[in-house]
């Protein structure tokens, strides 16, 4: 054994370490290809649920329809009743009351409206729950087709006797007339939120995004029923897919070409029911790679395993940052659709400027910012004079002219750290920061000013806008942004009571 041994040791030692490289190196290989796999996994997750939050963020724009918060933002003073938005086939879609939603509308002049009795947009007279009720059915259309019908009922129990004896007081006509006014807005408003997501092509979302980010074969949005609802190949639309195409994320080869195949819940088309995401990614790479290992794996057996581990682990790390680079690359396109998605939901459709909802928000912060940092702070409320009577005189559509135009001025009179808003009709706030009693003024007697000098351009028309401007800065009284915005309110009439076309500070 001893002479054997001597004989042959070397030998020996090298076959050992033959077959101890050897199988070091097959170890690695295997290590090496469930890194990749688990990585291409990770890969896949991330787009798949990049893909989920940007068609999430779609369907919350196309979700914010409620035209219900509307009639609260600009209701005119009216004491409505009830408020309803029914689709043409009887069922509700948006109401005062949650409960009604998605649920048949009953109502017995609704049925006699559908019957050819009650005629649309013309008031009826009738007690709802005891009350008596002015009520108008407001149908909402798109290119001569009803999409829907709006029910509104105001309450008229100070003129039940007038009505009672078949007459119409000034008063009440007055209401009528707000009331068309408001369900013009809503009809307007409505035809926004429809016009926006209309569109919004889901189709080419999906193709495009398959077209950027290159190593994405396909991207299939399919319903319970295994029928393809979205995809960014349209010619799958509407084909129904067989139970095997719906196997645990794995590598099969489709058309001869190596693919990962990941299956994962999605919000549905309707925005509520849930779907399935069918995601295809090409996995050549990672093929590749694999193949790759294995080649290295077998040389290094033979000629140089340390080496070829050495070009293994550059491979990984190669591989790892190419699919690091393609993971960025698609967070980044989200995350730039999903911003211009965001500042949509935050902007007023007419004026441009921020909506109320962001107004609401930014006014609560700088006001926390204001306490805490003892800073100042100001709102400035701000009125258009006579506009019913600009409504009245050049219609609506010079009325929305003059808004915007207005708003544009304002902006452009205003520093960068300031912030202007939207509240409702006619009426703009402003946030002025950082700024003392005698800045805050001179800022609002520019604005009134500036307003003032420059006349709105309609057509062939000059429209003489002025504007009447509230104005109020924090003290240490104050608790809650209200307070300020309530005081401001209160000296915006003021400078009406005093003639308009002019700025008031509250307390002054």
């Amino acid at each position: 054994m001893t002479k054997f041994w001597k004989n042959y040791n070397i030998p020996i030692l090298l076959l050992s370490l033959v077959v101890s490289l050897s199988a070091l190196s097959f170890f690695n290989y295997y290590t090496q290809k469930n890194l990749l796999l688990k990585r291409m996994e990770s890969d896949a997750e991330d787009i798949a649920s990049s893909i989920t939050a940007a068609m999430n963020r779609f369907y919350d724009i196309k979700s914010t329809m409620r035209v219900q918060k509307l009639v609260s933002d600009i209701s005119l003073g009216l004491e409505i009743f009830e408020f309803r938005y029914i689709e043409t086939d009887g069922t509700v879609r948006n109401s005062m009351f949650k409960e009604e939603i998605g649920k048949a509308f009953k109502g017995k002049s609704f049925a006699q409206l559908l019957q050819g009795t009650v005629n649309s947009k013309e008031f009826i007279f009738e007690t709802r729950d005891y009350v008596p009720v002015m009520a108008i059915y407001y149908p909402i259309k798109i290119d001569e087709k009803v999409i829907g019908i709006i029910d509104l009922a105001v309450d008229i129990t100070e003129h039940k006797d007038v009505v009672s004896h078949g007459k119409i007081d000034f008063s009440l006509m007055r209401r009528q007339i707000d009331i068309l006014n408001l369900l013009k807005a809503i009809e307007g408003s409505i035809h926004n939120s429809i016009e926006i997501t209309s569109k919004t092509d889901f189709h080419d979302f999906l193709k495009k995004y398959v077209e950027s980010a290159k190593n994405i074969v396909k991207i299939s949005i399919v319903n319970q029923q295994r029928k393809v609802l979205i995809s960014s190949n349209k010619s799958d639309i509407g084909k129904t897919l067989h139970i095997a195409d719906f196997p645990p994320p794995e590598i099969v080869n489709l058309d001869k070409l190596p693919i990962y195949r990941l299956i994962k819940p999605s919000i549905g088309v309707d925005g509520n029911t849930k779907e399935q995401l069918l995601l295809l990614i090409d996995a050549t790479v990672y093929a590749q790679n694999e193949e790759r290992l294995l080649r290295t794996a077998m040389l290094t057996a033979v000629i140089a395993i340390l080496f070829a581990l050495f070009i293994a682990r550059i491979i990984y790390y190669s591989a790892i940052e190419r699919s690091r680079e393609d993971k960025e690359r698609l967070e980044r396109l989200v995350k730039e659709r999903t911003h211009e998605i965001e500042l949509l939901s935050k902007t007023d459709a007419l004026t441009g400027i921020w909506n109320r909802g962001y107004l609401e928000e930014m006014m609560d912060m700088k006001f926390k910012y204001a306490r805490r940092y003892e800073s100042t702070m100001a709102i400035l409320v701000i009125d258009l004079d006579y506009f019913k009577k600009v409504n009245d005189t050049y219609g609506h559509l010079g009325g929305d002219e003059v808004l915007r135009q207005v708003s544009r001025c304002l902006s452009g009179c205003l520093r960068e750290t300031d912030f202007i808003g939207r509240y409702g009709g006619e009426e703009i706030v402003v946030i002025l920061s950082e700024t003392t009693i005698e800045q805050t003024l001179e800022i609002a007697n520019k604005l009134c000013s500036t307003v003032a000098a420059k006349p709105i351009k309609f057509g062939e028309m000059l429209i003489p806008v002025t504007v009447s401007i509230g104005v109020s800065i924090i003290r240490n009284e104050h608790e809650h942004y209200e307070d300020i915005f309530s005081e401001a309110d209160e000296a915006l009439y003021v400078s009406k009571s005093n003639g308009r076309n002019r700025v008031s500070l509250y307390g002054q």
